[in-house]
């Protein structure tokens, strides 16, 4: 019987003052982020328009030396007539190939031995 549970009365006038401490706090806290940190913004502000004017200046730049790249004479045409029309002569110009590398895998790979055949497979060592 000793684990008796206390009813937490409500108390409007504490909750009131309790609200109005916590604003004036915020508050403060408010002013002095202002008297501390206001500079902050004013540095912002001057930082955003140097990077406006580089990125002003760099697309001026890049503008005027853009260059049109020119038609390298690639065609098409003409389609051979097969049955589809249009499957796997692409790839038989030399000017449209896909495989423009070699292949990567120079030296067929080794297979690798098995387990069962390692001797000292179950840690025992014939000597």
């Amino acid at each position: 019987m000793g684990t008796e549970h206390k009813v937490v009365k409500y108390d409007p006038n504490t909750e009131a003052f309790q609200m109005r401490a916590q604003w004036k706090k915020q508050e403060n806290c408010r002013q002095q982020w202002f008297e501390r940190w206001s500079w902050l913004l004013e540095e912002r502000k001057q930082a955003l328009a140097q990077a406006d004017a580089i990125r002003q200046e760099a697309s001026a730049a890049t503008r005027s030396q853009i260059a049109i790249k020119p038609d390298e004479g690639k065609s098409l045409k003409p389609v051979p007539l097969t049955s589809t029309g249009v499957i796997g002569w692409l790839a038989s110009r030399p000017d449209c190939r896909l495989e423009i590398y070699t292949s990567w895998c120079a030296k067929p790979r080794l297979r690798l031995p098995d387990a069962w055949d390692d001797p000292n497979y179950m840690g025992k060592n014939k000597k």
